[in-house]
């Protein structure tokens, strides 16, 4: 029992694969539809549909080495740039993935591998 213990207290190390930052790098999970079935509110597709693609350009930018602060603009191509469909830059998805960025950043356990 106390081992169990011991293993679940044990920091986990989440390791993400540094690339360069091109087109189509980070794939999207599924979509709100997909994930969250049929009876899904379109308040709820939103939300969900809006972070996905902040965090998709929020992993693909701390691979490639950016870090907070970043211009309103610089997110806008970051979001334009992956090329994911119907995903249009808002001062939402810019504050997704700014928060997306803050925790990556945060997190000691994560690390970039070269």
């Amino acid at each position: 029992m106390l081992r169990m213990l011991r293993r679940a207290l044990r920091p986990a190390r989440l390791r993400i694969p540094s690339r360069r930052f091109t087109a189509g790098i980070a794939e999207l999970p599924p979509t709100a539809r997909e994930a969250l079935g049929s009876d899904v509110t379109a308040g709820e597709a939103i939300a969900y549909n809006r972070v996905r693609v902040a965090t998709a350009t929020a992993i693909a930018l701390y691979r490639s080495g950016y870090a907070l602060p970043m211009p309103d603009d610089d997110l806008d191509d970051a979001v334009r740039a992956l090329d994911f469909p119907y995903s249009v830059p808002s001062a939402e998805t810019r504050a997704s993935i700014r928060a997306a960025l803050a925790v990556l950043d945060a997190d000691y356990t994560v690390t970039l591998t070269r």
